[in-house]
């Protein structure tokens, strides 16, 4: 799959995170999709919403196993 990087300039749910001092990007697994973020057509493909599903199953589990840094610990 081939990833395209991009600064969002509007706020997303990442903000919240971040005011609480935890750096936090945000990640949207929807390829091959217009970006038409609250338009009056905004819709998403249901194989992409579905491969998007997929992308988080595996995801989450990644994240949330991940050990503590030495000055979490």
């Amino acid at each position: 799959m081939t990833l395209d990087k991009e600064i969002f300039p509007a706020a997303t749910d990442s903000r919240f995170i971040r005011a609480v001092g935890i750096p936090a990007i945000g990640f949207s697994p929807m390829n091959r999709t217009p970006i038409l973020l609250h338009d009056h057509n905004e819709y998403l493909n249901e194989r992409v919403f579905l491969n998007g599903v997929s992308v988080y199953e595996r995801l989450i589990p990644a994240l949330t196993s991940v050990p503590a840094s030495p000055e979490e610990a």
